[in-house]
Protein backbone atom coordinates (compact mmCIF):
# COMPACT_ATOMS: atom_id res chain seq x y z
CA UNK A 1 0.00 0.00 0.00
CA UNK A 2 1.69 3.36 -0.73
CA UNK A 3 2.88 5.61 1.90
CA UNK A 4 0.83 8.48 3.32
CA UNK A 5 1.79 12.10 2.63
CA UNK A 6 0.82 13.02 5.73
CA UNK A 7 3.07 12.28 8.37
CA UNK A 8 1.87 9.37 10.94
CA UNK A 9 2.68 11.38 13.83
CA UNK A 10 -0.10 13.67 12.78
CA UNK A 11 -2.35 11.66 11.18
CA UNK A 12 -2.26 9.51 14.74
CA UNK A 13 -2.82 12.34 17.04
CA UNK A 14 -6.24 13.00 14.36
CA UNK A 15 -7.22 9.51 15.21
CA UNK A 16 -6.88 9.99 19.24
CA UNK A 17 -8.66 12.80 19.31
CA UNK A 18 -11.64 11.26 17.55
CA UNK A 19 -11.50 7.52 18.43
CA UNK A 20 -13.89 7.72 20.86
CA UNK A 21 -17.31 9.27 18.29
CA UNK A 22 -15.72 8.58 14.65
CA UNK A 23 -12.71 6.49 13.61
CA UNK A 24 -14.44 4.75 11.25
CA UNK A 25 -15.33 8.20 9.56
CA UNK A 26 -12.23 9.79 9.74
CA UNK A 27 -10.41 6.40 7.99
CA UNK A 28 -13.55 6.93 5.24
CA UNK A 29 -12.14 11.00 5.01
CA UNK A 30 -8.28 9.89 4.74
CA UNK A 31 -8.74 6.94 2.01
CA UNK A 32 -10.62 9.51 0.58
CA UNK A 33 -8.26 12.12 0.45
CA UNK A 34 -5.55 9.72 -0.95
CA UNK A 35 -7.82 8.51 -3.98
CA UNK A 36 -8.25 12.71 -4.19
CA UNK A 37 -4.77 13.34 -4.48
CA UNK A 38 -3.83 10.03 -6.44
CA UNK A 39 -1.77 8.21 -3.63
CA UNK A 40 -4.43 5.55 -3.85
CA UNK A 41 -5.18 5.02 -7.71
CA UNK A 42 -7.85 2.64 -9.59
CA UNK A 43 -6.63 -1.15 -9.02
CA UNK A 44 -4.58 -0.98 -5.77
CA UNK A 45 -4.87 -2.80 -3.00
CA UNK A 46 -6.15 -1.53 0.35
CA UNK A 47 -4.21 -3.93 2.95
CA UNK A 48 -6.96 -3.55 6.08
CA UNK A 49 -3.96 -5.11 8.63
CA UNK A 50 -1.16 -2.25 7.40
CA UNK A 51 -3.55 0.60 7.55
CA UNK A 52 -5.01 -0.67 10.97
CA UNK A 53 -1.03 -0.68 12.17
CA UNK A 54 -0.29 2.46 10.87
CA UNK A 55 -3.20 4.03 12.27
CA UNK A 56 -2.67 2.39 15.67
CA UNK A 57 -5.79 1.11 15.62
CA UNK A 58 -8.05 -2.34 15.50
CA UNK A 59 -8.75 -3.79 12.11
CA UNK A 60 -12.75 -3.24 13.16
CA UNK A 61 -13.03 0.62 12.16
CA UNK A 62 -10.82 -0.05 8.93
CA UNK A 63 -12.89 -2.72 7.85
CA UNK A 64 -15.93 -0.25 8.18
CA UNK A 65 -14.71 2.33 6.55
CA UNK A 66 -13.66 0.03 4.14
CA UNK A 67 -17.55 -1.05 3.89
CA UNK A 68 -18.43 2.34 3.61
CA UNK A 69 -16.53 3.22 0.74
CA UNK A 70 -17.78 -0.06 -0.99
CA UNK A 71 -21.30 1.28 -0.73
CA UNK A 72 -20.00 4.36 -2.25
CA UNK A 73 -18.39 2.45 -5.03
CA UNK A 74 -15.28 3.64 -4.26
CA UNK A 75 -13.79 0.25 -3.48
CA UNK A 76 -14.80 -3.10 -4.38
CA UNK A 77 -14.31 -6.79 -2.42
CA UNK A 78 -12.49 -8.59 -4.55
CA UNK A 79 -13.00 -12.98 -3.40
CA UNK A 80 -10.38 -14.53 -1.89
CA UNK A 81 -8.13 -11.59 -2.41
CA UNK A 82 -9.34 -8.54 -0.44
CA UNK A 83 -10.65 -4.86 -1.08
CA UNK A 84 -9.41 -2.64 -3.97
CA UNK A 85 -9.54 0.66 -5.30
CA UNK A 86 -11.93 0.20 -7.92
CA UNK A 87 -11.10 0.72 -11.65
CA UNK A 88 -13.91 2.49 -14.03
CA UNK A 89 -14.48 2.12 -17.69
CA UNK A 90 -13.83 4.89 -19.82
CA UNK A 91 -17.74 4.32 -20.62
CA UNK A 92 -18.35 4.62 -16.96
CA UNK A 93 -16.80 7.66 -16.29
CA UNK A 94 -18.58 9.53 -19.82
CA UNK A 95 -21.65 8.68 -18.35
CA UNK A 96 -20.78 9.95 -14.60
CA UNK A 97 -19.26 13.44 -16.33
CA UNK A 98 -22.94 13.68 -18.39
CA UNK A 99 -24.45 13.05 -14.41
CA UNK A 100 -22.86 15.67 -12.95
CA UNK A 101 -22.66 18.10 -15.85
CA UNK A 102 -26.54 18.37 -15.12
CA UNK A 103 -26.05 18.45 -11.68
CA UNK A 104 -23.54 20.83 -11.55
CA UNK A 105 -26.00 23.33 -13.84
CA UNK A 106 -28.65 22.61 -11.93
CA UNK A 107 -26.51 23.66 -8.60
CA UNK A 108 -25.78 27.21 -10.42
CA UNK A 109 -29.04 28.19 -11.72
CA UNK A 110 -30.18 27.56 -7.82
CA UNK A 111 -26.71 29.16 -6.68
CA UNK A 112 -27.22 32.75 -8.51
CA UNK A 113 -30.46 33.16 -6.91
CA UNK A 114 -28.55 33.05 -3.15
CA UNK A 115 -24.96 33.90 -3.77
CA UNK A 116 -23.65 37.04 -1.61
CA UNK A 117 -20.76 39.16 -2.70
CA UNK A 118 -18.40 37.82 0.06
CA UNK A 119 -19.27 34.49 -1.42
CA UNK A 120 -17.99 35.34 -4.61
CA UNK A 121 -15.00 36.74 -2.95
CA UNK A 122 -14.48 33.47 -1.68
CA UNK A 123 -14.62 31.58 -4.76
CA UNK A 124 -12.02 33.80 -6.12
CA UNK A 125 -9.78 33.60 -3.90
CA UNK A 126 -10.28 29.90 -4.07
CA UNK A 127 -9.44 30.19 -8.17
CA UNK A 128 -6.90 32.53 -7.35
CA UNK A 129 -5.29 29.83 -4.95
CA UNK A 130 -5.33 27.10 -7.63
CA UNK A 131 -3.69 29.81 -10.76
CA UNK A 132 -0.74 29.86 -8.18
CA UNK A 133 -0.34 26.25 -7.78
CA UNK A 134 2.56 24.48 -10.14
CA UNK A 135 1.56 20.76 -10.12
CA UNK A 136 -1.34 18.60 -10.46
CA UNK A 137 -0.55 17.08 -7.49
CA UNK A 138 -1.61 20.57 -6.02
CA UNK A 139 -4.03 22.03 -8.29
CA UNK A 140 -6.08 18.97 -8.25
CA UNK A 141 -7.45 18.80 -4.56
CA UNK A 142 -8.38 22.55 -4.79
CA UNK A 143 -10.47 22.55 -8.09
CA UNK A 144 -12.30 19.98 -5.95
CA UNK A 145 -12.71 22.00 -3.50
CA UNK A 146 -13.98 24.72 -5.50
CA UNK A 147 -16.77 22.84 -7.32
CA UNK A 148 -18.11 21.78 -3.69
CA UNK A 149 -17.73 25.23 -2.63
CA UNK A 150 -19.85 26.46 -5.51
CA UNK A 151 -22.63 23.01 -5.24
CA UNK A 152 -22.92 24.05 -1.77
CA UNK A 153 -23.89 27.73 -2.97
CA UNK A 154 -26.79 26.10 -3.91
CA UNK A 155 -28.51 25.21 -0.76
CA UNK A 156 -30.09 22.27 -1.55
CA UNK A 157 -28.37 19.43 0.69
CA UNK A 158 -30.10 16.67 -1.13
CA UNK A 159 -28.37 17.91 -4.49
CA UNK A 160 -25.00 18.42 -2.69
CA UNK A 161 -25.57 15.15 -1.70
CA UNK A 162 -25.64 13.50 -5.04
CA UNK A 163 -23.31 16.00 -6.98
CA UNK A 164 -20.48 14.51 -4.24
CA UNK A 165 -21.25 11.31 -4.79
CA UNK A 166 -20.63 11.00 -8.39
CA UNK A 167 -18.17 13.21 -8.03
CA UNK A 168 -16.51 10.63 -5.78
CA UNK A 169 -16.68 8.25 -8.30
CA UNK A 170 -14.62 10.49 -10.99
CA UNK A 171 -11.47 10.87 -8.70
CA UNK A 172 -11.23 7.50 -9.97
CA UNK A 173 -10.66 8.68 -13.67
CA UNK A 174 -10.46 12.15 -13.15
CA UNK A 175 -7.55 13.88 -12.83
CA UNK A 176 -6.08 12.91 -15.93
CA UNK A 177 -8.05 14.98 -17.96
CA UNK A 178 -6.36 18.48 -16.26
CA UNK A 179 -2.91 17.27 -16.36
CA UNK A 180 -1.43 19.68 -19.12
CA UNK A 181 -0.61 22.93 -17.59
CA UNK A 182 -2.74 24.60 -20.67
CA UNK A 183 -5.84 22.65 -19.62
CA UNK A 184 -5.70 24.24 -15.84
CA UNK A 185 -5.33 27.58 -17.20
CA UNK A 186 -7.96 26.99 -19.61
CA UNK A 187 -10.42 25.55 -16.37
CA UNK A 188 -9.92 28.55 -14.62
CA UNK A 189 -10.55 31.00 -17.01
CA UNK A 190 -14.03 29.65 -16.98
CA UNK A 191 -14.31 29.33 -13.12
CA UNK A 192 -13.95 33.10 -12.90
CA UNK A 193 -16.59 33.63 -15.93
CA UNK A 194 -19.22 31.26 -13.81
CA UNK A 195 -18.35 33.02 -10.74
CA UNK A 196 -18.90 36.49 -12.73
CA UNK A 197 -22.61 34.95 -13.98
CA UNK A 198 -23.08 33.44 -10.55
CA UNK A 199 -22.47 37.31 -8.50
CA UNK A 200 -24.98 38.71 -11.63
CA UNK A 201 -27.55 36.51 -10.75
CA UNK A 202 -27.51 35.40 -14.46
CA UNK A 203 -29.01 31.54 -13.30
CA UNK A 204 -30.03 30.55 -16.63
CA UNK A 205 -26.29 31.63 -18.32
CA UNK A 206 -24.74 30.39 -15.32
CA UNK A 207 -26.19 27.35 -15.24
CA UNK A 208 -25.04 26.82 -18.96
CA UNK A 209 -21.36 27.32 -18.56
CA UNK A 210 -21.30 25.24 -15.40
CA UNK A 211 -22.64 22.51 -17.35
CA UNK A 212 -20.33 22.94 -20.27
CA UNK A 213 -17.43 23.01 -18.38
CA UNK A 214 -17.92 19.74 -16.92
CA UNK A 215 -18.68 18.36 -20.51
CA UNK A 216 -15.12 20.28 -21.51
CA UNK A 217 -13.51 18.03 -18.75
CA UNK A 218 -15.01 15.10 -20.39
CA UNK A 219 -13.96 16.06 -23.72
CA UNK A 220 -10.60 15.91 -22.12
CA UNK A 221 -10.73 13.05 -20.51
CA UNK A 222 -11.88 11.73 -23.72
CA UNK A 223 -9.24 12.85 -26.15
CA UNK A 224 -6.70 11.79 -23.80
CA UNK A 225 -8.24 8.22 -23.76
CA UNK A 226 -7.93 8.11 -27.89
CA UNK A 227 -4.70 9.26 -27.61
CA UNK A 228 -2.94 6.74 -25.09
CA UNK A 229 -4.90 4.21 -27.35
CA UNK A 230 -3.34 5.56 -30.65
CA UNK A 231 -0.06 6.10 -29.02
CA UNK A 232 0.17 2.46 -26.82
CA UNK A 233 2.64 0.05 -28.84
CA UNK A 234 1.51 -2.79 -29.80
CA UNK A 235 2.43 -6.47 -27.68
Amino acid sequence: MPDYPETMAALQRRVAERQATSLPHLIVEELERMIITGVLKGGDRINESALAMRLGVSRGPVREACRHLERSRLVEFRANRGMFVREISVEEAAHLYDIRASLFGLAGRLAAARIATADADLLRAKIDRLESTTSMDDYYPLNVELHRAIVALAGNPRLIELYDNISKELHLFRRHGLEPATARHISNDQHRLIVDHLQAGAADEAARLMEEHILAGKSRMLAEHDNQRVTRPAK
